[in-house]
């Protein structure tokens, strides 16, 4: 139109909402409504701190700029009352292994703390720096058990942090013949008053076995399971003495009266997607 600027009206593209980009060896935790995860590895090891609404279906970046942990690959995170511990995973050095990384971070102030912990100042009474092992919580406790210290080899030590007090407590370092032995990229769960270990590597050996950690008796037991197999053609069920295969790196959950065990695989090969349920009261896999 003569005597008129012509006008174009872009509208502006749609903001892509942040997420986590791909990654493996993180960890995540579920506190208060929210998925909480840290760190892990994509191309390299990754130091960021993301939420998760569940309700709205929306990822939030949380800032780890300051007092937060560095790199982690393959340590953990547990959640009680409001605060989340995560532990180990620190990148192998003569300072890290000598080392007892414990952060604690307050969900309400949004604020880190490290728990300094020097097991060689303190007479070993700490744990040092590990990776792939497992974490779970009963009553004001923390429960740490194996994971491997890189060129030191494979760790069986099963040690308790006192949420309260912040003290470190070595539980058991139990032989081969008394408990699961020295392992990692096992996975474990809580149910009542005792913990679940399954899987994970001791060695270079795959394992498949089950283990309970009764609290009250302070007792491992090795427990031998059946499964179920149910085929929708036969229309019958039968029973065999397997359950998961050997796996390691899975990830389990418990969930009312039976633990979930999902994915995981063995080295060199391809990483299953099965999904296996222990029942607790029946001892059987399916």
């Amino acid at each position: 139109m003569k005597g008129k600027t012509a006008r174009c009206d872009w509208k502006s593209a749609p903001q892509k909402k942040p997420s986590p980009c791909d990654r493996y060896k993180h960890a995540c935790v579920i506190c208060r409504g929210f998925v909480y995860l840290y760190g892990g590895r994509n191309t390299t090891g990754l130091r960021d701190f993301w939420r998760y609404n569940i309700v709205k279906n929306e990822w939030e970046m949380l800032d780890c700029s300051r007092d937060a942990p560095e790199e982690l690959e393959e340590h953990s995170m547990v959640a009680y009352e409001g605060t989340l511990y995560i532990f180990g995973g620190m990148v192998d050095s003569a300072f890290t292994q000598a080392r007892t990384p414990l952060w604690i971070y307050d969900t309400d102030s949004a604020r880190w703390t490290e728990c300094r912990n020097v097991p060689a100042e303190t007479e070993s009474s700490a744990p040092s720096n590990r990776k792939g092992h497992s974490a779970v919580v009963y009553h004001s406790h923390m429960y740490i058990y194996g994971g491997y210290f890189g060129i030191r080899g494979i760790s069986q030590e099963f040690w308790t942090f006192h949420f309260e007090t912040r003290k470190w407590l070595c539980v058991s370092t139990p032989s081969h013949s008394a408990g699961p032995g020295p392992r990692h990229g096992h996975s474990a769960v809580v149910h009542l008053a005792a913990m679940y270990l399954f899987g994970g590597l001791m060695g270079l050996s795959e394992q498949k076995d089950l283990w309970k950690w009764d609290f009250v008796s302070s007792s491992w037991s090795h427990i031998k399971t059946s499964g179920l197999l149910v085929s929708p053609y036969l229309l019958l069920s039968l029973t065999f003495s397997q359950g998961p295969p050997p796996v390691v790196g899975h990830a389990s959950v418990a969930f009312k009266d039976s633990m979930l065990i999902f994915g995981g695989g063995m080295p060199n090969s391809s990483p299953h997607d099965d999904l296996w349920k222990y029942h607790f009261h029946t001892q059987t896999w399916k």
